[in-house]
């Protein structure tokens, strides 16, 4: 059985295209895939496929999604960088850039447009395991939720961390994952009471701890990388972020220095950095003392940074 290709390059009018476009887009998708205006199309697709939603980021030239009326989920819908507009049913559909939507594929003819060139993203979910938890989630179809809401915007950074990640973990973590961001769907659409709690519970708090260390890896090399200034920038206390972390096992200054070492160990490790002078290594790693780097350095890893650069060096 020949794998239908997941993305497409070329002209729309001849027969490759109207074949991924069956092969695809209808059998497989679901979804009819419309170009819109003239010349080539352009459309990358990257699927994740986890417990409870499956996810799929595209990106390329305006398309038209169209339903076939053959999927009972419902989906939410969002671009980073390009308006959506479009009708479900009766309800019609506009969408700025940034903001989030929910679509009905059940409804035969109703569709999405991407009008500008950028990213598409959808997550489908369970209706049923939706309405539970969000009784007026099918009163949202086709309304616009705002981006910067603080919810909004952590279950789309969730989502990027979830879609990058998923074919990298363990059936547990998957599942875990899968949870979270349902968590954080029905908080965004407006979950109450018990369920809401348990959601703020579970998946804001997870949402959260990954969004604070991602933060924190890409300041690693900073001096100004500190508890305060983090907790500021993500609106909660210093003491949250510290649960949050002995929620993990682990301490906030535990974790940091942990990545900083296995920075450093990396910048060792590298060709390209060879004629770089340790105390230069350290500096890239966020060690301004470099007195300090070295015993934790040796305490980590049981050998000298000039040890691992000398070992690596004879391995290559």
């Amino acid at each position: 059985m020949i794998q239908p290709q997941l993305s497409f390059d070329g002209d729309p009018n001849g027969p490759a295209y109207e074949r991924w476009r069956e092969q695809f887009c209808r059998q497989v998708a679901n979804v009819d895939f419309v170009p819109v205006g003239d010349g080539r199309v352009h459309r990358t697709i990257a699927p994740a496929i986890l417990p409870r939603l499956r996810l799929s980021a595209s990106f390329g030239t305006p398309m038209s999604f169209v339903s076939l009326g053959t999927n009972d989920e419902l989906v939410i819908t969002m671009s980073p960088n390009s308006a959506l507009s479009g009708t479900m049913g009766k309800r019609p559909l506009e969408v700025a850039a940034g903001d989030v939507t929910i679509g009905d594929p059940s409804i035969k003819g109703a569709y999405i447009t991407q009008t500008g060139y950028g990213n598409f993203q959808t997550a489908l979910l369970p209706r049923k395991a939706l309405l539970r938890a969000c009784p007026n989630a099918e009163d949202l179809i086709a309304r616009s939720i705002p981006g910067v809401n603080p919810i909004t915007s952590m279950f789309l950074r969730y989502y990027d961390l979830a879609h990058a990640h998923a074919d990298k973990l363990a059936p547990a973590e998957l599942d875990a994952v899968s949870q979270h961001l349902f968590d954080l769907s029905v908080l965004m659409i407006g979950a109450r009471g018990d369920v809401a709690e348990e959601a703020r519970m579970r998946g804001l708090a997870a949402a959260r701890f990954e969004a604070i260390k991602a933060d924190i890896l890409a300041q690693l090399d900073s001096a100004a990388l500190s508890l305060p200034e983090l907790a500021a920038a993500h609106r909660i206390s210093p003491r949250t972020i510290q649960l949050l972390f002995e929620k993990a096992g682990i301490t906030y200054s535990g974790f940091v220095l942990e990545q900083r070492l296995l920075r450093a160990e990396r910048l060792l490790r590298n060709p390209g950095l060879r004629s770089r002078k340790i105390i230069e290594i350290a500096h890239l790693a966020g060690f301004h003392d470099v007195s300090y780097f070295h015993r934790a350095f040796r305490r980590r890893f049981g050998a000298t940074p000039d040890d691992i650069r000398r070992t690596a060096g004879e391995a290559g």
